[in-house]
């Protein structure tokens, strides 16, 4: 009975000095790096930013990100940089990549989370929750999840009031003078269909893909959305060429210029850019009265909610 005390004894003891070694590893996790901007911008919101070892050049915002070392772009990450940053997790948007580079990361050891479920619109707040579990401050990642919830219930409330659907086309750039476009299957989709309007060039193609002039006439849009952060020099370039120029849109002035990363990049800023889309398609639906866009110039800091 004796030694079955003894060994009683030295059980709890060793499971005295596992436990603080068990619930280390999120916790003391202080050298992360990042390959996608949502991931840059969720961190920072959580005011973790001193965690972040290095970033992809995706990561754009806020502008203090691209101060970090660089790993190169999400989908070519470049293992001898990441290596030299000693890092102790990769956190990485879906096209993170390529595989054989994930695969060769993993080989040494490194920790590794990709989030190829929640890198749309609907995974938002599942994706700021595993950030904040991995980083072991889930209380954080409440708060910016009950941020979002006005963003998402502000869209709710104007739209509504929407009694019809606005034809879109989205620009990514100009490719030798001929848009590129969005069709079904794509971010900027999705983003138009949560706003409440028809992408047009959905019912005609899958992915990006170039317009022709003729095709582009034929769908005679009623609003354009274009990427860009110089909103009037975009806007002349688009109301020049011959796709657009007798557009309904360029017409009635309803081309409308967002910074990528904050309308597309699937972020905590994202459902707010919805809800400013979405007021600017249905002109006559109104916002809650209480709503305010607050994350358009600087991150949204957690502490500040």
């Amino acid at each position: 009975m004796k030694v079955s005390i003894q060994r009683f004894l030295k059980l709890n003891i060793w499971l005295l000095l596992l436990v603080p070694l068990l619930g280390k590893a999120a916790q003391d996790i202080e050298r992360i790096v990042v390959s996608g901007g949502s991931i840059t911008e969720i961190i920072y919101a959580f005011n973790e930013q001193q965690r972040i070892v290095g970033v992809d050049s995706t990561s754009v915002f806020p502008s203090d990100a691209t101060n970090k070392p660089q790993v190169g772009y999400v989908r070519r990450i470049n293992v001898e940089g990441i290596l030299s940053l000693n890092p102790e997790l990769l956190l990485g948007e879906a096209d993170t990549g390529p595989e054989k580079v994930l695969k060769q990361l993993q080989n040494t050891g490194l920790k590794t989370h990709i989030f190829s479920e929640n890198d749309n619109l609907a995974g938002v707040e599942n994706k700021i929750k595993k950030v904040a579990q991995l980083l072991n401050v889930e209380e954080k990642g409440k708060q910016l999840v009950n941020h979002i919830a006005k963003d998402r219930n502000a869209l709710t409330h104007l739209l509504s009031q929407v009694t019809s659907t606005p034809n879109v086309l989205f620009v990514l750039n100009l490719r030798s003078g001929q848009p590129i476009v969005s069709g079904a299957g794509t971010s900027a989709h999705e983003i138009i269909t949560a706003a409440g309007a028809t992408n047009i060039a959905a019912t005609h193609f899958n992915g990006w893909k170039p317009l022709s002039t003729e095709a582009a006439m034929a769908m005679n849009p009623d609003f354009i959305i274009a990427m860009g952060r110089h909103g009037q020099d975009k806007v002349a370039d688009l109301a020049s060429i011959p796709h657009f120029k007798f557009s309904n849109a360029v017409k009635k002035n309803q081309v409308l210029i967002f910074d990528g990363s904050y309308l597309l990049g699937m972020g905590p800023r994202t459902p707010q850019a919805v809800a400013e889309l979405a007021s600017k398609l249905h002109p006559n639906a109104k916002l809650p009265n209480d709503y305010q866009f607050s994350a358009l110039q600087s991150a949204t800091k957690v502490e500040s909610l």
